[in-house]
C-alpha cells in the first residue's frame, strides 16, 4: 500500500472547477461535476486522503458536489457550457493549486482529468451509474428519485484502488 505523505493538502473546490476549466476547456455543468467527483475518488484510491472537502451527493445524474452545484446553478444548466474568463488581476486556477497541493498531487490530478476528460458528460454520467459507490448510495431510490445521499469517502477509495490495480 502507498504510503501516505503527512504534507498533503486539500484545495476548495470552486478554485479546482475553475482550473479544471481553464485546463480542459469548456464543459457542462454535467461533466465538470464528474470531473470534480473522479479526481476526489482516483486521489483519494492513490493517496488516502481527500483532495477536497467536499462531499459528493448520489443525484439522478450521478456525483454532485453540492457547494460547487450552489455556486453554479445560477450561471448554468446541466448541458449548458460553462467557460472559464478570469477576472482582472486575480491569479490563476493553476496558482491557488501549487501552494495547496504537492507538485506529486497536482500531477496525479492532472493524469486523472486527462484520461477522463475525453468523455461528453453523458458518458461520464453513465459510467458513474455503473459504478459501486453511486448505485450503493442510492439503494431504495428509484432512477429518478431525488436522492441527496452522500456518497461515503471510503467506499470511493476502496473501489477506485480496485481500479487502479
Amino acid at each position: 500500500m502507498i504510503e501516505v505523505d503527512k504534507t498533503l493538502g486539500t484545495v476548495d473546490s470552486a478554485l479546482l472547477s475553475e482550473y479544471i476549466l481553464q485546463n480542459f476547456g469548456d464543459m457542462s455543468h454535467l461533466k465538470l461535476q464528474k470531473l470534480l467527483y473522479y479526481a476526489q475518488a482516483y486521489h483519494l484510491a492513490y493517496f488516502e486522503n481527500p483532495l477536497t472537502e467536499d462531499d459528493f451527493e448520489a443525484w439522478v445524474h450521478g456525483p454532485v458536489s453540492r457547494k460547487v452545484f450552489d455556486l453554479l446553478k445560477d450561471k448554468s444548466l446541466l448541458y449548458v457550457d460553462l467557460k472559464y474568463v478570469p477576472e482582472e488581476g486575480t491569479q490563476s486556477p493553476a496558482g491557488y493549486l501549487q501552494p495547496s497541493l504537492t507538485k506529486e498531487q497536482i500531477d496525479w490530478v492532472n493524469y486523472v482529468l486527462g484520461e477522463f476528460s475525453g468523455l461528453s458528460g453523458p458518458e461520464l454520467e453513465a459510467l458513474t451509474h455503473s459504478e459501486a459507490p453511486w448505485i450503493d448510495a442510492r439503494k431504495g431510490f428509484e432512477p429518478a428519485d431525488r436522492c441527496n445521499n452522500i456518497i461515503p469517502k471510503p467506499a470511493m477509495a476502496e473501489f477506485y484502488r480496485q481500479q487502479l490495480y
